[in-house]
């Protein structure tokens, strides 16, 4: 998890179900160890005690993720579709959905902080030494990504990226969806950098958190840094996180009002397999 990074993605992935801003939307469920403490596998290597610990709870959180939170997400993704039968969206139709989103990822942090704590306490200095290495290490592929380049580039390649997440729930866009993309993505380059930025000032917050993560705070400093990582969003991000998910709800409503009839049967059948597929789960309530 990589505080706002990961509140930023949800709340995309969420708000732009109904067409398609991201590659996961069954709400990770079978991604949820991704979501639990961040710098599992990916970041940090962990000894055989800290895996034989985890392991138990990383299933109990799976197993409280299925049992409480699956029916809520077929519920909403039921609300989409019935959205998605409508004959034009507007982009309010859209924001409104992000309140739910913002309900779900509160919901998860507060049941996975107790785990991230304690797997946080008993980490080494070499393993921490480890995960600000990694960090740097992805802050640099970052900030390759999406602030390096000539300007025409990088809206090239943000364009790119939204359309392939668009296709996957619409199928192929038109030459209209397309330019309007576009036009999205031109805008996007203020909020990319300080969406950047804001990242990394969060990472530097949860460094000073482990530093002192032997001592009775650490337990409230990561709590906050989890649980309410608005709170240590810059200025600049507070000021650009507003209009741009305007501009994205935006988009997507003037997509889904372009789409035809058979990107929106595409659409549909996209949603009808994602519920489908969460009541299917062995785990999910009966």
């Amino acid at each position: 998890m990589s505080g706002p990074l990961t509140i930023r993605q949800l709340l995309i992935c969420i708000a732009a179900l109904l067409l398609a801003a991201c590659s996961r939307l069954d709400l990770a469920y079978r991604n949820l160890d991704l979501a639990i403490p961040w710098w599992i596998d990916s970041y940090v290597s962990l000894d055989d005690a800290q895996e034989e610990w985890l392991e138990p709870r990383l299933q109990q959180h799976l197993a409280w993720h299925c049992r409480t939170q699956l029916p809520n997400y077929v519920d909403w993704l039921t609300h989409l579709r019935e959205l998605a039968n409508h004959s034009r969206l507007e982009a309010k139709d859209l924001r409104e959905e992000t309140t739910k989103v913002r309900s779900a990822i509160q919901t998860i942090a507060v049941e996975i902080t107790p785990s991230a704590i304690s797997l946080a306490e008993s980490l080494t200095p070499r393993q921490l030494g480890e995960l600000y290495v990694s960090l740097d290490e992805k802050n640099v592929e970052i900030r390759k990504k999406y602030l390096v380049g000539e300007p025409e580039e990088l809206i090239e390649a943000r364009s790119r990226r939204m359309e392939h997440r668009i296709r996957d729930w619409l199928g192929s866009t038109s030459e209209r969806q397309s330019k309007r993309i576009r036009d999205w993505a031109s805008s996007q380059s203020p909020y990319d950098r300080a969406w950047v930025e804001n990242r990394e000032l969060w990472q530097r917050e949860l460094r000073a958190a482990l530093y002192v993560h032997r001592t009775p705070d650490f337990a409230r400093r990561l709590t906050l840094l989890l649980q309410q990582p608005e709170a240590f969003w810059t200025r600049e991000f507070r000021e650009a996180f507003e209009p741009s998910e305007q501009e994205l709800a935006s988009l997507l409503a003037d997509l889904f009002n372009a789409a035809d009839s058979t990107q929106r049967y595409h659409l549909r059948e996209r949603l009808s397999g994602m519920i489908s597929d969460l009541r299917n789960q062995s785990c999910y309530p009966k």
